[in-house]
């Protein structure tokens, strides 16, 4: 038994040992370390390695040779597919799809990468439209309730009324053989005509459209003959009489207006789903006024040296 009792002080004595150098290798360590925090070369060190490690996450997730296809974007290519043809693609369609799309982002990476989209028309417009579509899913409008619907309407109540409209016969002479002698013709027809007749086109020369036109409103009128002599007597002749010759883009004319009913106002309800289109669309050039001036704020211009907001 003498032998273990003399042997335990012994391994007290070397456990002692051990956590004295164990605790003055602590307190050598805890220098050491304070003295490298206020070290500026270990300050840069450290500095450098965190830049290094942001830089590679960056570098892995905006790699312009890194092309990521996502769920979201597989997802995406399949609808597109699926508007246009009615159907999902099956496993080996998408498959095609995506090739198809990965290859299509490479021409375009490279085509950045090599500036090519730099002063192109083409390239500018399209990026202004997906702006502009961006502003506008932005800050949608929001449904108008009836009062407003009442308020705009009335505000704008020439927009939503009947035009002008005319109903009227005409008599045509062609100018091919000359613009005296298809006039001249006109006026002998005008003395020949027929008392109380309301129509006579076989007196002149076929016309490439219709002889007769009712209720026409002037932007008719002006679209089938221009804005042209005949256009805007039909508007102002006298109801009920022949009268002319009077020129368009055809070549000549007698005229015989039958009626002319003046612009009168439509009611709300009849043209409801008109006055709600524009009245969103007004509240949304509004609010993409608005958004363009909050975006414009972060630019300066500069002209002839003087800088100045857009």
């Amino acid at each position: 038994m003498a032998p273990r009792s003399e042997a335990m002080p012994v391994a007290h004595a070397r456990s002692l040992a051990t956590l004295e150098v164990m605790e003055r290798t602590g307190i050598a360590a805890r220098k050491l370390l304070y003295r490298a925090v206020r070290e500026p070369l270990v300050h840069f060190i450290v500095l450098g390695l965190a830049v290094f490690l942001i830089g590679k996450i960056h570098r892995g997730q905006t790699d312009v040779e890194r092309i990521v296809i996502t769920p979201e974007r597989e997802a995406r290519i399949a609808n597109q597919y699926a508007l246009q043809f009615g159907v999902r693609p099956d496993a080996r369609k998408l498959r095609a799809l995506l090739d198809a799309d990965i290859h299509d982002e490479i021409l375009v990476r490279e085509g950045l990468a090599l500036g090519l989209d730099k002063d192109d028309e083409i390239v500018r417009r399209r990026i202004i439209q997906k702006m502009q579509f961006l502003l506008d899913d932005t800050r949608p409008p929001a449904e108008p309730g009836e009062e407003q619907l009442e308020a705009y309407y009335h505000a704008h109540l020439d927009r939503y009324a009947l035009p002008d409209r005319v109903t009227f016969s005409h008599i045509y002479f062609s100018g091919d053989a000359g613009e005296s002698a298809a006039r001249r013709r006109a006026l002998a027809a005008l003395q020949a005509l027929p008392a109380g007749s309301e129509r006579a086109p076989g007196l002149g020369d076929p016309f490439p459209d219709l002889y007769d036109f009712s209720n026409y409103g002037r932007e008719q009128v002006e679209r089938l003959f221009g804005h042209s002599e005949f256009a805007r007597a039909v508007f102002s002749a006298a109801l009920g009489h022949w009268a002319g010759p009077f020129r368009s883009a055809y070549g000549w004319h007698l005229l015989y207006v039958e009626s002319r009913a003046s612009e009168e106002p439509r009611p709300l309800s009849t043209v409801r789903d008109k006055v709600r289109t524009d009245y969103l669309l007004e509240q949304q050039g509004r609010a993409n006024d608005a958004a363009f001036r909050e975006l414009a704020r972060k630019f300066i211009v500069v002209r002839n040296g003087q800088e100045s907001s857009p």
